[in-house]
């Protein structure tokens, strides 16, 4: 079942992704953030589930970041390109897409090395920050009025999120510099 769940995130990237990109309208933003929310509890419950039903797998434990990530960098990305995104929000996106690559190769390159990279509470809280101002930024567009303090709050989110990204990739690359001074 967390698997499955992990599964549906990455299923839900494309959805998401393929609404915003391909029929950017009112509609299919308030669809892909219905799905994005849906996205974001999975990420919560598979975790949840596994813990305690007592079936955390190496699978999951190695799917569920990929799928954090598949589903944060797809929507940013389409998020840029459909203008959602735009003059200095930009840079915290690229800050948070680039994080994530980096700790992705690096967790490769440390799992090859049997060192083992948990996620930390404060890995968990820019995740969420991530999810609620991604959120925003996908509805941003179905909303018509008042929406400048809409946009100030999730891009303040956002550039909170991608502070949180560069401290918790500088603590991973701390691990992996640690283990290469130890050899």
């Amino acid at each position: 079942m967390p698997n499955f769940l992990t599964l549906t995130r990455i299923l839900l990237s494309i959805i998401i992704t393929s609404l915003i990109i391909i029929f950017p309208n009112k509609f299919s933003y308030l669809a892909s953030f219905i799905l994005f929310c849906l996205a974001g509890f999975t990420d919560f419950f598979d975790g949840w589930y596994a813990r305690k039903n007592n079936e955390v797998s190496e699978l999951g434990k190695m799917l569920d970041p990929i799928a954090d990530k598949i589903l944060v960098i797809s929507i940013l990305i389409a998020l840029i390109k459909n203008s959602i995104l735009t003059g200095l929000n930009i840079l915290p996106a690229l800050i948070i897409i680039y994080r994530e690559v980096f700790i992705s190769g690096l967790r490769e390159y440390l799992g090859n090395k049997s060192v083992k990279v948990d996620v930390t509470k404060q890995s968990k809280w820019k995740t969420s920050i991530q999810f609620i101002s991604i959120s925003g930024f996908i509805l941003f567009p179905v909303i018509e009025n008042n929406a400048f303090y809409l946009y100030l709050l999730i891009s303040i989110l956002l550039w909170l999120s991608a502070i949180m990204s560069i401290s918790t990739g500088f603590n991973y690359f701390r691990l992996a510099l640690d283990f290469l001074k130890k050899k």
